[in-house]
């Protein structure tokens, strides 16, 4: 965000020698230049400062985008390019996604139903193997084989 050239110096004071009261003078800072101003202007000034930062921190509590991070082209400075998110790391995710969804449309259905049940819809190896009338680790052996096939697959990709 931009910082505004407006700049303050509080209570230069100097004495009346009338009747010896203090006179506050009000300064803003113009371009680098002090300026001598009217205590309503000054305070009106700092009203505005007040309320337009106030403005901000809701803004930012609700994540909106401030006009005044526009450079001159109209673009979002702040905004355009994002460190955080590791693009390459999404793409290469998104394409193992895919490799494996391949390798698994390869499998013939009752590879792909065991494969399914244990890794997508969460049994166990021991209820799979209840439901498909076979032992335990003669299923953990054929889950073996075919994540071995699913590599291969995969590789061949």
């Amino acid at each position: 965000m931009q910082k505004s050239s407006f700049f303050c110096l509080k209570n230069s004071q100097s004495k009346e020698t009338e009747d010896f009261k203090m006179k506050k003078e009000f300064y803003l800072y113009v371009n680098g230049q002090k300026v001598k101003v009217s205590e309503d202007i000054y305070k009106v000034y700092w009203r505005e400062k007040e309320h337009e930062k106030y403005l901000e921190q809701v803004d930012r509590k609700k994540h909106l985008l401030f006009f005044s991070s526009l450079d001159h082209d109209g673009n979002f400075v702040d905004n355009i390019a994002d460190e955080s998110v590791d693009v390459a790391k999404i793409v290469e995710t998104q394409m193992m996604i895919e490799a494996v969804r391949n390798a698994i449309s390869r499998l013939n259905a009752e590879e792909r139903d065991i494969i399914e049940r244990l890794y997508f819809n969460d049994e166990t190896v021991r209820s799979v193997a209840k439901l498909k009338s076979i032992t335990h680790p003669a299923l953990i052996k054929r889950r073996n084989k075919i994540l071995e096939k699913l590599k291969k697959f995969i590789e061949e990709l």
